[in-house]
């Protein structure tokens, strides 16, 4: 069990990264003047960052607890998924959607 949660955990900081990959190239892709484009970016990175540092964070005051935690990963990165199929790596998302749900029912058992 202690490997499927070590697992699980590395998984879940990869799709950390992925999901502000995918907000950065969400709003690079959009069909806007540069400066636009690239402050919309800045925004949409840096309010994941603060909301992830929030309410994820491991070392967090405010960290949410079981359910929630894995319901607000999910959140977070379904909408990252949804901004890579807008952006159309529609086969991309569909991995990241499918790592998420399996990564959070993983959590819901292994996680405190």
């Amino acid at each position: 069990m202690i490997m499927i949660k070590g697992i699980n955990l590395v998984i879940v900081f990869l799709l950390e990264v992925a999901m502000l990959v995918s907000y950065g190239l969400y709003g690079m892709t959009r069909q806007w003047s540069f400066l636009p484009k690239l402050l919309f970016t800045i925004f949409i990175i840096s309010t994941a960052i603060v909301l992830w540092s929030i309410f994820a964070a491991p070392k967090s005051g405010h960290r949410l607890e079981m359910p929630y935690l894995a319901i607000f990963r999910a959140g977070m990165f379904l909408l990252s998924a949804w901004c890579l199929y807008e952006s159309g790596y529609k086969n991309i998302a569909l991995v990241l959607a499918l790592l998420t749900a399996i990564t959070q029912i993983v959590s819901l058992f292994t996680e405190k």
